[in-house]
């Protein structure tokens, strides 16, 4: 997976990013188009004071690449402005390298990241506008019905762990299984998934 970080003024890839993605390049706009460079996952930081406008672009110069766009102090405004111009992710500039891998492969695959605190508010509108389906699909096991129902909920891995009394790991390995199972990609798909 070939990871991307457009630089722009001062604003370049965290060190976190650079332990996540030791074979990641980084480079300005400039220099990525010049060189024709190709990427799976393009990154760029909303601390740039034009990178709505490097988005867009960035949109068109790598149409086949999703856009994950940082963030030093993220906020749901800056979230959904960078949502609605077509990122496919947004998440803290300092995540955890294990979460910024995490966050390329839920984008690689099709999927949005947004971060826990946009998800579940968006997961609260999908509640409030649409009733719980009467029986969850046959396929999940008792206790993927059960993370489920919880992720619909609009609950956090810890707090579904804390509910359920299972470790975090296990819920995230029943969400692997309820996602590849439901042929969804995110807990926003899941939720509309397992609503009327």
């Amino acid at each position: 997976m070939h990871n991307l970080f457009l630089v722009a003024g001062m604003v370049a890839p965290s060190t976190r990013w650079r332990d996540a993605f030791a074979d990641g390049v980084y480079v300005t706009w400039d220099v990525a188009v010049s060189a024709r460079l190709k990427a799976d996952v393009v990154w760029l930081g909303a601390a740039a004071p034009n990178w709505k406008e490097l988005l867009a672009k960035a949109l068109q110069q790598f149409a086949d690449a999703p856009v994950i766009v940082v963030s030093n102090a993220p906020n749901e405004r800056e979230a959904m402005s960078a949502m609605v111009a077509g990122a496919r992710g947004y998440c803290h500039a300092w995540a955890s390298p294990e979460q910024l891998r995490e966050v390329t492969q839920v984008v690689s695959r099709g999927g949005y990241w947004i971060g826990q605190a946009l998800m579940s508010r968006l997961i609260s509108v999908v509640n409030k506008g649409l009733p719980m389906a009467d029986e969850l699909p046959e396929e999940l096991s008792g206790r993927e019905a059960e993370v489920a129902r919880e992720v619909v909920a609009g609950r956090s891995n810890k707090e579904i762990a804390r509910v359920l009394g299972i470790t975090e790991r296990t819920v995230k390995a029943h969400l692997g299984a309820i996602f590849a199972k439901l042929g969804v990609r995110d807990r926003l798909q899941l939720a509309l998934r397992l609503r009327r």
